[in-house]
């Protein structure tokens, strides 16, 4: 039985992953530029984050598999969370990249020895706007301040400086054509720090055993 808090973790990554605005907002994954989803079938990335609160995480995107999903192409982007010590978190999302923004279609879930989860996307994304205040979303990149060497414990990148400037703060990204599949350097906002610490290759995904259909608690 997973807990509420739990779950409230998932949908905010959920959440995340669907808007294109890349500063951090809040808890749960850094969330992704909009508009640079270029993904290698078996490549991938690993940060390092720190939040504003000084907790830190590992974070991996990999791309880990590629399918035909009503008629586009379509890639699973797997994401791993090692916070040291807590249990960790896999989330397998199909994504669909027809256009410039890649559209979540899947995410399957597993935690710790848990069994894996499909989690119902459609209706938990209702649930989430039902009521609520509309989601400002942040558009691209932000302005781009130039092209610089950056230097993160994966080694030395010539990336493409971009910042945005919202009621959140302002927040630099540094952004690399060799990087997969998201293309972030290093982050710098407000409410986290996130640096490249490895990159990497031959990935498959990690998710053991068949998903289960995962029903969302009532509030």
């Amino acid at each position: 039985m997973i807990r509420t808090r739990t779950v409230w973790m998932v949908v905010g990554i959920l959440l995340a992953l669907a808007l294109p605005a890349w500063p951090q907002r809040g808890q749960g994954a850094p969330q992704i530029p909009g508009g640079v989803f270029k993904p290698v079938v078996g490549a991938g990335a690993q940060y390092a984050v720190t939040a504003k609160d000084g907790q830190k995480h590992l974070w991996s995107y990999a791309v880990v598999g590629k399918e035909t999903v009503e008629g586009a192409e379509g890639y699973w982007v797997e994401m791993r969370m090692d916070s040291g010590g807590e249990q960790r978190m896999i989330m397998k999302m199909l994504m669909a990249s027809s256009g410039p923004k890649p559209e979540l279609k899947r995410t399957i879930m597993q935690m710790g020895d848990q069994p894996p989860m499909e989690m119902p996307l459609g209706g938990m994304m209702a649930r989430m706007r039902q009521g609520r205040e509309p989601i400002q979303e942040t558009p691209g990149l932000g302005e781009k301040v130039g092209t610089e060497m950056v230097t993160v414990p994966a080694g030395a990148f010539l990336c493409d400086h971009y910042r945005t400037q919202d009621p959140n703060g302002k927040s630099d990204l540094w952004m690399s054509t060799k990087v997969s599949p998201y293309g972030a350097v290093k982050v710098i906002s407000t409410n986290m720090t996130m640096e490249l610490t490895k990159l990497l290759s031959n990935e498959t995904s990690q998710i053991k055993g068949e998903p289960k259909k995962f029903e969302m608690p009532r509030f």
